[in-house]
Order: structure tokens, then sequence, then C-alpha cells
């Protein structure tokens, strides 16, 4: 069964490359509009499962109670060649930049309270901010000590305002909260020797978020090249480097379709999903291209007979090669952390693409380069040669 299969897929591509090109780059294209679709997820409770009593909680404690994910807005020292800089984070400017964060954020849509250990001070000051260092260390002293080591660091260079968030695993609320966060520091007076950096669990989301898309294009990019100076190491033609590459590519571009259609999201683990693709998919390519180029170099056989060779032979093994590793990714679906389960599912759907498109892909264009760009090319130097010869006898 599974060889009179291959044996038509050879067939139509033998006779109609063209054709299955196009198949395969209008199922592209769509897959390449699907995958716009694919959400990110970093929200670290996001993977865990959903039905455990205490993510359950979380969810309940964030819906009564409000949020439950802090920004943690650190007001730190730095080093500074301004004269009037900030020698000492109790310096009433701070106290200033501390209010002025606080009353911007307010009232922005996301955050639900925002306060500093350095609250204390103005409170105590009858709600005003003292208008010199001396004055903030002496209501600092007057402090008793549990109170005083929740405001300020051993060497007060450090100081933090927190801003609780109702974001939870809401992207694009996320983005829009931390934006106004960003937007109030930098609108805010901050005194020269201070700088502000942003932490927490909010801000740590969005720096995995933009990590994770870039390492994504990275190690794809990376795997690509090196992938790309193996293989024409071995071939030692250009275009026979290129045409295993391009059904993998092909096949990540469809496992990234499905992902958006399927709703399967990129986490820390689907983030590796090109690279891993590629090296996993390329062999495919690679057996059936080598067995392509023996039948016709060293066994002489016509180009049909060489592609239904190398496609039922080949492909049987790719077909065992494939199944028994789709099943052993299958497994990981079963496990409790969402984030193994879409791991798993990513490289099955992956793993089976790279099967179909190697198998449906690379046969048309072996034909393709055989009879149309070989052809010419040789065509091309006979006749240079020929002109050659001419010139030569005149």
């Amino acid at each position: 069964m599974i060889e009179k299969i291959l044996k038509k897929t050879a067939s139509f591509s033998e006779e109609n490359p063209i054709l299955m090109v196009l198949i395969i780059l209008i199922i592209t294209i769509f897959a390449g509009i699907s995958s716009t679709n694919i959400k990110s997820q970093t929200a670290f409770e996001k993977m865990l499962p959903q039905d455990d009593p205490v993510i359950k909680t979380l969810y309940e404690v964030r819906d009564n109670f409000g949020g439950t994910d802090v920004v943690a807005i650190a007001i730190k020292l730095k080093p500074s060649d301004s004269p009037d800089n900030v020698n000492d984070i109790r310096d009433p400017r701070v106290l200033k930049l501390i209010k002025f964060i606080e009353d911007d954020l307010k009232d922005v849509n996301g955050i639900t309270k925002v306060s500093s250990p350095a609250d204390e001070i103005i409170q105590r000051n009858d709600g005003n901010i003292p208008n010199d260092l001396d004055t903030v260390k002496e209501i600092y002293n007057s402090l008793p000590d549990d109170k005083k080591n929740r405001i300020y660091n051993a060497d007060y260079s450090m100081v933090i305002v927190n801003a609780d968030t109702d974001v939870g695993g809401d992207k694009s609320k996320l983005r829009r909260v931390m934006a106004d966060v960003y937007e109030t520091v930098d609108d805010a007076p901050v005194p020269p020797g201070v700088e502000v950096v942003y932490t927490g669990t909010p801000a740590m989301d969005l720096l995995a978020d933009k990590l994770m898309k870039k390492s994504q294009s990275f190690t794809t990019l990376l795997g690509l090249a090196g992938i790309l100076i193996v293989i024409y190491l071995y071939f030692r033609k250009p275009l026979s480097a290129a045409m295993p590459l391009i059904p993998v590519l092909i096949a990540v571009v469809w496992t990234g379709g499905a992902m958006g259609l399927l709703g399967i999201p990129l986490d820390m683990a689907t983030a590796g999903m090109g690279s891993l693709l590629l090296g996993i998919g390329i062999d495919y390519g690679i057996h059936l291209m080598h067995r392509y180029e023996e039948e016709r170099t060293k066994n002489k056989r016509p180009m049909k007979e060489s592609l239904e060779t190398a496609v039922v032979s080949t492909g049987t093994a790719i077909f065992t090669t494939t199944t028994t590793t789709i099943i052993g990714f299958l497994a990981l679906t079963m496990a409790p952390l969402p984030l193994m389960a879409n791991l798993g599912r990513v490289c099955a759907i992956g793993i089976f693409f790279c099967m179909c498109v190697v198998i449906a892909l690379l046969p048309a264009l072996l034909v393709i380069e055989e009879k149309y760009v070989t052809s010419r090319y040789k065509k091309n130097n006979n006749s240079l040669s020929s002109s050659g010869a001419q010139d030569m006898k005149k």
C-alpha cells in the first residue's frame, strides 16, 4: 500500500513537476498566513496544568482581589559626572521621583495598586516630601527597625516602587501596561546619578517574549547556514546543496501554520522548533537525493525509473522512521506540563510535514533541475564550444 502511494507520487512529480511545485506553493502561502495567528506564551501559570487547584485559585485571587503580578521598579544609584548627582538614595529628589511615578501609574488601566516603602517617610512628614536630606535621615532614623529595613537597602543605593497588575497571560495587555510604565518613567524627573530598572513577573514575561522570538530566528538561521555548508561539501554543487533544504524549510512554514490553526502557542519549548525540524528533516532529503543520483550515475537508469526507485526505496524507510519518531514525540503530549505537551505536538506535526513535503516536492525539484536547468546549461555550453571551434577554424 505504502509502496503504491510512493510510486504514484513519484510518477506524478515526474510527469507534472511544475504543477506539484504550484500545489506545494499554494499550501505554503496559506500556512504562512495562518502562522501569523501564533500566540506567544511566557506567563508561568500557563505552563502549568490549568485544572490544578493552585492555578484555579490564582485566577480566583486575581479576579477578586486584583493583581498578582508585580512590576518592581528599582530606583538605583549609578556613577555620574554631574556635580549635582545623587549620592544617597534617601535624597528628597528620589522621593519626588517616587511620588511622580506613583501618581502617574495609579491612572493606568491594568495597574491595580502602586506603592513604595519610602511612602512611610512622606507620611511621617505630614504627607509632604522633605526639603533636605537631613530631614529625610532624621525621619528615617526615627522609624522602627522592621520598617527601616523594608525601605532602603543596607548601603542606601536602592529603593523600590511596586506596581501590582492584573495582566496575567494577556500578552496585548502586558505590552500596553509595560509601555505605559516606560512612558511614565521617561517623563519622570529622574535626577542625575539615578537610574530606573524594571523587573518583576510582567517585565520578565516581556523579556522572555522578546528573547524567544529572537532566539527562534537566530537558531533557525544558524542551523540553516550550518546544514547548507555540510550539504554543499557533500554534493559539491550549489543547487544540489539547496534542494534538500527547500522541502524542510517549507515544512517549517507548514508547521507554523498548523500552530496558528490549532492554537498551539510559541513558548519556551516550541521556540526552537525551526532548528529542530531542520536538523531532523534534512536527513530525508539527503537520503532521497543521494539514492536518485546513485541510480542516475552509477546504474545509468532513465530519469523516471531512477526517480521511482529512489522514492519507493527511500520513502519506505523514511515512512517507518517518521512513524517511530512521531510516536516518540506524541508520548510528550501525555505529560502533565502543557510546555512539554506543546513540544510533542509541534514536533510530531513538523516531522510528518517534513516527510510529506520531501517525498512530494523533492522529486519534482530534481526533475525541474535535470530537464530545465542542467539541460539548458549544457546546451548553452555546447553552443559556446561550437562558436569557439568555428572561430578557431577561421
